[in-house]
C-alpha cells in the first residue's frame, strides 16, 4: 500500500500541469474574484465564498485526474498489476485515498485562501461562526463522489490528454457561469427578470453543488436559517442581505432557492452519483478484464 502511495505521489508531482491546475489556476481564481467583489465594494463579497470554496476539487477533478487515469492506461499500470497477482481492488482503494486527501486539502486551501482575501469583512467572521458544519462535510463529500465519478469516466475514455484538457478546460467555463463563481447567485435571485437565467443553470450538476455549499456556509443573521441541515425543506431559503452595498434602502427580503429547488438539490446529485457509479464499474470491468489499457 506505501508503494502505491510513493507510486502515485511521484505520479502527481512529475507533472507541472497537475500541480498548476491543483493548486496554481484555483489560487489565482479565487484571488481574482474575492479580490474583485471586495475593490469595487458594490455587495457583500461573501456572497462568492461558498462557490469559491469547492472550485479547486472541480479543477482536479476535470483535468488532473483524468490525465492521470490516462498515463495508468498508457503505461498499462492496471493490467500489470493484475497480472502481477498484487491485487486490483487494494490499487484502486489506494488510489481512491490517494485522492480524497488531494481533495479534501484542496478544499481547505481554497476555504483558507478565500478567507483571507475576505478578512476584513465582518461578514466572513459571522459566517465561520454560523455555517452548519455536518452541511458542510456533507456537501464536501457529495462533491468528491460526484466530481471523482465524472473525472473517473473521462479518463477511462480520453483518447489523448489533448482531448482531456479540451473537454475539462471546456466543462470549467461553463461551470463559472452555471454554477454562479463569478456572480453570486442572490444577486441574479433579487432581480426577478433574471429568475429564468436561475432555472436554466440547473442542467449543469454542479449548480446543485453551489446550492448546497451556499446554504451550509451562509446562515448569518441576514438569512431565514440559523444552524439549519439542508435535509430541512420546511422554507425556502431566503436572504435580506443588501445587494447593492450603496443602496442600503433595498435591504428587503428575497427567495434564494425555493423549497422545490432545495429537495432537488439533494435528490439530483445523489442520482447522478448511482448512475455514474454504475457507468464506471462497467468500464472499469471491461477495460480491465477484456480490454488492453
Amino acid at each position: 500500500m506505501r508503494a502505491t502511495y510513493i507510486f502515485l505521489t511521484k505520479m502527481f508531482w512529475k507533472s507541472p500541469f497537475n500541480v498548476i491546475f491543483t493548486f496554481g489556476v484555483p489560487f489565482i481564481f479565487i484571488c481574482s474574484i474575492c479580490g474583485s467583489w471586495t475593490l469595487m465594494k458594490e455587495i457583500e463579497p461573501v456572497m462568492v465564498f461558498p462557490a469559491c470554496s469547492y472550485m479547486s476539487i472541480v479543477f482536479i477533478c476535470l483535468l488532473v485526474m483524468p490525465s492521470m487515469i490516462f498515463e495508468y492506461r498508457k503505461a498499462n499500470v492496471l493490467r500489470r498489476i493484475e497480472d502481477s497477482g498484487r491485487g486490483l481492488s487494494s490499487f484502486l482503494f489506494a488510489t481512491i485515498v490517494f485522492f480524497c486527501g488531494l481533495f479534501l486539502m484542496s478544499y481547505f486551501f481554497s476555504c483558507a485562501v478565500g478567507s483571507l482575501i475576505l478578512v476584513r469583512d465582518d461578514t466572513i467572521r459571522q459566517m465561520w461562526a454560523t455555517a452548519n458544519y455536518p452541511s458542510i462535510l456533507y456537501s464536501i463529500f457529495i462533491t468528491i463522489v460526484l466530481s471523482g465519478s465524472i473525472g473517473l469516466i473521462i479518463g477511462l475514455n480520453a483518447k489523448s490528454l489533448t482531448f482531456i484538457q479540451v473537454l475539462g478546460i471546456s466543462s470549467i467555463l461553463i461551470t463559472v457561469f452555471a454554477s454562479f463563481w463569478i456572480m453570486p447567485m442572490a444577486l441574479v435571485s433579487a432581480e426577478p427578470k433574471l429568475n429564468p437565467i436561475t432555472w436554466i443553470t440547473y442542467i449543469w450538476p454542479y449548480r446543485y453543488i453551489t446550492d448546497l455549499f451556499t446554504q451550509s456556509w451562509l446562515q448569518t443573521d441576514s438569512f431565514n436559517v440559523f444552524h439549519t441541515s439542508v435535509f430541512n425543506f420546511t422554507s425556502s431559503y431566503s436572504s435580506a442581505l443588501w445587494v447593492l452595498k450603496h443602496d442600503m434602502s433595498s435591504q428587503t427580503w428575497f427567495q434564494v432557492i425555493s423549497t422545490t429547488w432545495k429537495i432537488m438539490d439533494v435528490i439530483v446529485p445523489v442520482a447522478l452519483i448511482a448512475v455514474l457509479t454504475a457507468a464506471n464499474y462497467t468500464l472499469i470491468h471491461r477495460k480491465v478484464y477484456h480490454e488492453a489499457l
